[in-house]
């Protein structure tokens, strides 16, 4: 079986990239993430040999071990990784489409905002499932 391909691009469009084997969107609702975005942020997960970037992107450090990436020119965040791992995290907002992308959850909800309700009836996690890991 054949993975399928998903494109991107960043609000400006001077940053696109390409991404096979992206597994599962997960919310995760963790102070950190809520800094970063204002919000809770979606990820889905695959391997760093399985996204082709083209155009200028700026890693940010954002934790110890965590990293996130915007496009140089007009700020639009792309990515996050962990240093210490093979996998990077794509935000599927930038995506052309998310077919065959399923939602695995909700992870941090112990540290999610005070303003809104997780009402979804998605599975929702103290912390970072087994099931959130993926590839």
């Amino acid at each position: 079986m054949v993975d399928r391909e998903y494109n991107g691009k960043c609000l400006c469009g001077a940053v696109s990239y390409r991404a096979t084997g992206l597994a599962d969107i997960w919310y995760c609702h963790c102070t950190q993430c809520r800094s970063l975005t204002g919000h809770f942020l979606a990820a889905c997960r695959t391997r760093r040999d399985r996204l082709f970037v083209s155009g200028d992107i700026v890693w940010s450090p954002h934790s110890g071990a965590a990293e996130h990436a915007r496009c140089a020119q007009c700020g639009s965040l792309l990515f996050w990784a962990n240093r210490s791992t093979n996998s990077i995290s794509v935000l599927p907002g930038g995506l052309e489409n998310t077919d065959g992308i399923d939602v695995g959850g909700h992870i941090f909800v112990s540290e999610k905002g005070g303003y809104y309700e997780i009402d979804d009836g998605l599975p929702q996690f103290d912390r970072y499932p087994a099931e959130a890991l993926g590839n």
